[in-house]
């Protein structure tokens, strides 16, 4: 029982999602425990009908607002975590979410303009970021999707993405 404790103290002081692994390195015990852990601390919180939750999106985890209570959360904070993400700017990241990993330049050629300003934006947003450069002439960055992005669009992972084709 102090196990699942010990998780849900983790996942209150965490930042940001944390992944399987780590909090087994932190426990010193196995993934297999702690995934245990997670189910029994997430079954509590949905016997009790707490405001609070866990989720989980490929292997990070983190406490989040039970969605019950969407309406109040977004009263209180006043937006959406997507909220003011134009439409440039989210067919920017559709296409770093579809094609990552991706450049700077290959997305302008794909739009037929400058994405300059959206990629920022998404940075800046931590939806994408740095995954490695390219292997040519001046090195260029290649952009792929973030945790944050799997958790803000509520996907477990990218093959949760809808086909192209829907």
């Amino acid at each position: 029982m102090e196990i699942i404790r010990k998780i849900e103290l983790l996942l209150f002081v965490a930042r940001e999602p944390l992944s399987t692994a780590k909090m087994a390195s932190l426990l010193e015990v196995s993934p297999s425990l702690v995934l245990e852990g997670l189910e029994a601390l997430r079954q509590e919180y949905e016997d009790q009908g707490k405001g609070i939750g866990i989720e989980t999106f490929g292997n990070f985890h983190q406490l989040a607002t039970n969605s019950r209570f969407e309406e109040l959360v977004e009263a209180f904070i006043g937006a959406s975590p997507n909220r003011g993400l134009g439409p440039s700017t989210l067919e920017v990241l559709s296409i770093i979410a579809y094609k990552q990993p991706i450049t700077r330049v290959q997305i302008d050629e794909l739009r037929g303009l400058s994405s300059d300003y959206s990629v920022r934006v998404l940075l800046d947003r931590d939806l994408i970021k740095v995954g490695g450069v390219l292997d040519t002439l001046g090195n260029p960055r290649l952009y792929v999707t973030t945790p944050r992005f799997l958790r803000n669009f509520k996907l477990d992972s990218l093959d949760d993405l809808p086909s192209i084709e829907d």
